[in-house]
């Protein structure tokens, strides 16, 4: 899974995403028909109102000069928040979280401000509910949308539910445009499917004749999620070893030294570094990527099943490798070879419904391999590729950086 040219993609948007207050309303919206998708049920019959109740924050960030009062929605283990915010200052100093629903306050700090599109991710002192689940998925055009967001009522918050519809997609689905009612309260704030799940934080809410619009949880892949991350980080002999709780994840990963991370929520990769004289285009033959994420996948779905509907999402461009054999790594049921047979691409938003989130980027040549477990009542598969097939098929190889929590 190669994604630096859709890194590079968005530092090029990125100024011009800070807009979408003011202009974007005047620049065509991309839409695509609805594509298949697997959901799945995360807080059993819960609606997304009282997800809300349970996972939106009212968060007050106090400068020298000033004060922002901001929504935000519980991330990680209850101890993190997400918020958007791109004139706050990461230096402020004071902040204060407070959990609308039960009025539970704490203190916190900002740890992470995203540059490029503006998200704030803040640390809290206490623990102050569950974190939101998020989206493995991209919505559909028109599909319905529940924003948080809170009014102050006889000198109390208390929350509110704003509803919207998606109204297109800008930037390959890391901008969300809905049409409906946004409130001054819920900038910041987390906009939710029917199922209840996180697809992106409310940026900029309705003036007249324009639409809102939110960043999609694939935004967060930019450098939010990898700062999350790095609170489990642990220095072991043979690397950096990280837990992978706090972005979805039942699963460790050891990152030797010198190798690159890129994480999303239900999403985490290491890769081992270019190697000098390489053009953006054309990977490098010492191309190694280990990865885990969560699959997009129906609670009477198969191991063998998840695999064999991804490979069939990736059509002729993959041929399976059935004369070799990957040794299923500790807590995998099912393993797959495949080799890269002809170039094959697609992005994040083309790819949304499918079984893996996310951009894919392949060239021929290179050998893939998907082993598929369940752990915590979730499916998880991790991907091992690499021009060498002995670094996927080899016992002391790319799979065994990781293990599954049990």
């Amino acid at each position: 899974m190669n994604m630096p040219l859709i890194v590079i993609k968005v530092i090029i948007v990125g100024t011009v995403l800070l807009a979408c207050a003011s202009d974007t309303h005047n620049r065509p919206t991309k839409t695509v028909h609805s594509s298949p998708s697997s959901e799945t049920v995360s807080r059993g019959t819960t609606t997304p109102s009282l997800v809300l109740e349970e996972v939106t924050v009212k968060i007050e960030i106090s400068t020298k000069a000033t004060e922002y009062i901001r929504s935000g929605v519980i991330v990680g283990n209850g101890h993190f928040a997400v918020t958007y915010g791109p004139e706050i200052p990461a230096s402020s100093t004071r902040v204060e979280v407070t959990h609308v629903g039960s009025k539970v306050m704490t203190v916190g700090s900002i740890i992470y401000k995203d540059e490029i599109f503006g998200l704030v991710l803040i640390r809290l002192t206490d623990d102050l509910g569950p974190p939101v689940v998020v989206s493995q998925s991209m919505p559909n055009w028109g599909d319905n949308l529940m924003m948080g967001d809170f009014l102050r009522i006889r000198n109390e918050d208390v929350t509110v539910n704003r509803y919207g519809t998606v109204a297109g997609f800008e930037f390959d689905g890391l901008v969300i445009r809905f049409d409906g009612i946004a409130g001054s309260g819920n900038i910041g704030g987390p906009a939710l499917n029917k199922m209840g799940q996180l697809v992106g934080i409310v940026a900029h809410g309705l003036g007249e004749g324009e639409s809102g619009s939110v960043f999609s949880p694939e935004t967060f892949k930019y450098g939010l999620a990898e700062e999350l991350v790095k609170y489990t980080e642990n220095i072991t002999a043979d690397g950096l070893r990280f837990g992978l709780d706090l972005i979805g994840i039942p699963a460790y990963v050891t990152k030797p030294s010198d190798w690159m991370i890129l994480a999303g929520f239900g999403y985490f990769d290491v890769r081992a570094p270019e190697t000098s004289g390489n053009n953006q285009d054309v990977l490098s033959n010492g191309y190694k990527v280990l990865g885990i994420l969560n699959a997009d996948s129906p609670a009477e779905e198969t191991g063998e099943g998840v695999l064999n509907r991804l490979i069939t999402e990736f059509g002729e461009a993959f041929e399976r490798i059935t004369e070799v054999v990957i040794p299923n790594p500790h807590g995998f049921e099912k393993c797959e070879l495949l080799m890269t047979i002809n170039e094959y691409s697609q992005t994040a938003f083309e790819r949304r419904g499918y079984v893996i989130p996310g951009g894919w980027v392949s060239q021929p040549g290179i050998y893939t391999g998907l082993c598929v477990g369940i752990v915590k009542g979730k499916k998880i598969i991790a991907f091992a590729e690499s021009y060498e097939v002995d670094d996927i098929v080899h016992a002391n190889g790319l799979f065994d950086k990781i293990s599954l929590e049990q």
